[in-house]
């Protein structure tokens, strides 16, 4: 009989998933309806709502009525709706999946209808011998006899109601097919065994039972393994979820590493907090037992009794009390540190990632995914580990002390199944209540936007007298806010009453069912001897007159409210949860990008010198490359050539040339798809990222400042720099008048990215920061192309210096600039066009020279008409 109930019970939770499931889904096509809905489309979308509300007689409730049962429920859920939908533009798009029959093979659609029929048809017989074994019988043998019938039939029903409502297996999921693998198995194995164990001859029903429960297993089996995976359809699809995407990010708060603390204190706290939420729900379920005795004793006038165990029951549910608040102070040490470990995980993965990731990424995204999917993480921990599987837990066990320790399984499966339809209830209701949520956080938006854009067009409005147009469409936003708000309140009034009602209902039904069983007790007693079914001599019988003693009642009573109090925030956790998921998801997925650039396992360290050809210092040799956003014919297209040791090498071209490309591929932002970039002979691909750039210094076109002092700016290049060095290269890069020049001197703050700075102050502040790393090769990428005449002739000479004894690449817009360039490279369609000194490329008259005449005679117009002459 258990065993069929157990079979029937998991076919019972695959419904409910089901339910969930399809809830879920509609929850989203809402969702996505309403993001398209325009504000007359919300408008009349919540008057609908509104006048097909079941729950219209409710609609007169105050927003006072959070303060009923679910009252801390409502204000969870409008803490995360605010953290999670301060807007349209930031609310989570819940992934639709389509259902479809297409694609599915003959041999496929076969076995989904011969499985529909199995159901249908088994369900019909074991029901059928139920009603046969139920009647005609005495009670005992009825229930031997038809309760496992029973709970076969219940089994079948239910598959066959999913049958019926997911025919073509579009939501056959892992946990689905694991439930109903798992029933089928458990309803085979239990009619053997009641075959194995049974000392009489099995039944022909009994022989066919076990036939029937075998053919319907490998059915389920052979449905599971044939039947596709179901086909998710998903806008714009990322990674998903792993498993092992989850533990990497949540292991900090099982099993963290050092912080500011050390890893093994941190570890000791982690343990400890799970130890102190079983030593909690441990107390909890132990408390009510002995006040149960407690009463039994006090109607016995067992006074010194009774107070022991009320001393008892005091010490336990102290014990619960404090062991639970121990573990919220314990863990917020954990969350502490689990919270900077993931921060500099997701920071240091961050900067791992490869430049071109950067540059398609819109930064305020990926630092909102970072900062909500750690801030998730504890989300996730606090409410689905420290909450809801401890409740859940509670229940289970609560339900087997009523099953054992209580030895009454009637009360045990009355008291879980409303427990269970409770849950059930109560997430159904909450996602069924989310869309008049999102309505309201719409139209909310919509109101004030409204509002907004009226008062900011003032003037518009009294130059077209449209005073009473605009009062009208901003009496209707306020009025479509407000039927939503009173949709909220009457939904929160009915999940309310709904979970009062079961509360009550399983509070009559299992007290009812205590009370049968302390009089059958007590009749019991009575009928073995006993005076009084209440006394001493019946807690002897306790063998022969099995049941519950009167002090049970108020055990009983105490284990119920106690399931169901946690159970009133249930809507708001589930909520939470599911939110917590999304935003994890998305921290997943950052963590799981992978960089384009690494380190090979043998990476070697940049040598200083090139023992090959002492005087080259870098080769580009027929190097090709296009960018992974880009067609193939695009990009480099076999560029060669060579940057001597303390020269100046300079790359021109038209824009999109490749010019920047060539500064990208030297620092190895990319790896290149065809040849190979050297230094000192090495191929980058080959040496440690870091000992590479460490000998490159690069003065960028658009040169960016943390948002920091000067000094701070400058020390960059070397962090470890003497006032002194930081004097010297202040001094080489034309700084030093600028800084005395302000109030606070080195310790000014540049503002965000150095706005604070001009175009030439900022040019000169990298120029002393790459001064100060004192790079062998240095990058100048269009260093003065943003500049005025008068300010870049002052960074030039700076530039000039900086470019003293080493080897560099200038990356040229300004022709003018590199006149003295031991080598310039012309650059066309991502190949060399031509090369050589200013006037070798000059005599040829090329393609340099092209250039050269136009922006010479671009000059000459530009300060002609200012009135200025202009010598060639």
């Amino acid at each position: 009989m258990i065993v069929a109930g157990i079979g029937a019970t998991l076919q019972l939770f695959r419904l409910s998933v089901d339910f969930i499931a399809t809830a879920s889904r509609k929850d989203a096509a809402v969702t996505e309806k309403l993001e398209k809905a325009t504000p007359a489309q919300l408008r009349e979308q919540l008057r609908s709502s509104r006048r097909s509300s079941l729950f219209l007689s409710l609609q007169r409730v105050k927003k006072d009525t959070s303060t009923s049962i679910n009252a801390p429920n409502e204000h969870i859920d409008s803490i995360s709706n605010t953290q999670h939908s301060k807007g349209a533009d930031v609310e989570q798009e819940t992934p639709t999946i389509e259902e479809e029959e297409i694609g599915l093979s003959s041999t496929e659609k076969t076995i989904i209808g011969i499985s529909t029929i199995v159901n249908f048809a088994f369900f019909a017989y074991f029901l059928t011998v139920c009603i046969i074994n139920g009647t005609g019988q005495g009670l005992e043998d009825a229930l031997y006899d038809a309760v496992p019938m029973g709970c076969s039939a219940t089994a079948f029903f239910i598959a066959t109601l999913l049958c019926m409502r997911d025919y073509w297996r579009s939501r056959f999921t892992l946990v689905s097919r694991a439930l109903h693998t798992m029933s089928a198995l458990i309803l085979a194995l239990g009619a053997l065994f009641r075959i194995t164990i049974s000392d009489e001859t099995p039944s022909n029903i009994d022989i066919v039972s076990l036939s029937l429960l075998i053919v319907f297993a490998i059915v389920a089996l052979i449905e599971c393994k044939v039947v596709p995976w179901p086909h998710a359809v998903m806008k714009d699809e990322k990674a998903r979820l792993s498993l092992k995407s989850i533990l990497v990010v949540l292991k900090p708060y099982f099993w963290p590493d050092a912080t500011s603390t050390s890893a093994t204190l941190n570890r000791i706290r982690a343990l400890a907090t799970w130890v102190f939420v079983i030593a909690s729900k441990a107390c909890t379920l132990l408390a009510p037992i002995y006040l149960g005795r407690a009463s039994t004793e006090l109607t016995r006038m067992n006074y010194d009794a009774c107070i022991r165990n009320v001393i008892y029951f005091c010490l336990l549910t102290f014990a619960g009390f404090f062991f639970k608040e121990a573990q919220s102070l314990v863990y917020l040490r954990v969350a502490q540190a689990a919270f900077v470990q993931l921060a500099e995980l997701a920071f240091r993965h961050l900067h791992s990632l490869s430049l071109d990731w950067h540059l398609k990424k819109k930064l305020g995204e990926v630092i909102r995914s970072m900062d909500r999917g750690i801030l998730a993480c504890d989300t996730l921990i606090k409410y689905l580990f420290l909450w809801l599987v401890p409740a859940i837990g509670e229940c289970l066990l609560v339900t087997i002390i009523f099953a054992t320790y209580f030895d009454y399984l009637p009360l045990a499966v009355t008291v879980f199944f409303f427990v269970f339809v409770y849950i059930v209830m109560t997430v159904l209701m909450t996602l069924w209540r989310k869309k008049f949520r999102k309505q309201v956080a719409r139209s909310d938006n919509d109101w004030h936007d409204r509002a907004t854009d009226s008062l900011i067009n003032f003037e518009t409005v009294k130059y077209f007298t449209a005073e009473d147009y605009e009062m009208k469409k901003f009496g209707e936003a306020v009025e479509a806010f407000q039927t939503g708000s009173v949709n909220v309140a009457a939904s929160l009034s009915a999940l309310n009453l709904a979970q009062r009602i079961l509360l009550q209902a399983c509070l009559a039904t299992s007290l009812s069912l205590t009370t049968i069983a302390i009089r059958d007790r007590m009749n019991c007693c009575i009928d073995n001897g006993c005076i009084d079914g209440n006394s001493e001599c019946c807690s002897n019988l306790s063998g022969s007159c099995p049941g519950m003693e009167i002090g049970d009642f108020v055990a009983v009573l105490t284990y119920t409210l106690n399931l169901f109090t946690p159970l009133n925030f249930l809507g708001s956790v589930y909520n939470a949860i599911v939110m917590a998921i999304v935003d994890l998801t998305n921290l997943s997925e950052l963590l799981a990008e992978n960089p384009d650039v690494t380190d090979a396992k043998d990476a070697l360290q940049l040598p200083a010198t090139n023992e090959r050809d002492p005087d080259t210092v870098a080769e580009f040799d027929n190097v090709r490359f296009h960018y992974p956003s880009q067609p193939e014919v695009n990009g480099l297209k076999g560029v060669s050539f060579k940057m001597k040791k303390g020269t100046i090498t300079a790359v021109v071209g038209s824009t999109g040339a490749g010019k920047t490309t060539i500064s990208r591929l030297l620092f190895r932002f990319y790896d290149v798809t065809g040849g190979a970039v050297k230094v000192n002979g090495m191929d980058v691909r080959m040496l440690a990222q870091k000992s590479l750039r460490e000998k490159i210094g690069v003065v960028p076109q658009a040169t960016t400042m943390f948002n920091d002092t000067l000094g701070e700016n400058i020390r960059y290049g070397r962090r470890d720099a003497t006032e002194e060095e930081l004097d010297e290269v202040a001094r080489a890069a034309q700084l030093t008048e600028f800084i005395e020049s302000l109030p606070e001197g080195w310790d000014t703050l540049v503002g965000d990215r150095g706005l604070k700075l001009s175009g030439g102050e900022k040019q000169r502040t990298a120029i002393a920061r790459c001064l100060l790393k004192n790079p062998p090769i240095v990058i100048l990428d269009e260093a003065t192309s943003a500049l005025d005449t008068i300010t870049e002739s002052s960074v030039q000479e700076a530039l000039d210096r900086l470019g003293n004894d080493r080897t560099v690449l200038v990356i040229a817009h300004r022709l003018g600039t590199i006149k003295n360039a031991d080598n310039i490279i012309v650059l066309r369609d991502g190949m060399v066009a031509e090369e050589g000194s200013h006037e070798v490329l000059l005599a040829k008259g090329g393609q340099y020279a092209d250039m050269w005449n136009m922006q010479l005679s671009s000059t000459k117009t530009s300060t002609s008409s200012f009135g200025l002459d202009v010598e060639s």
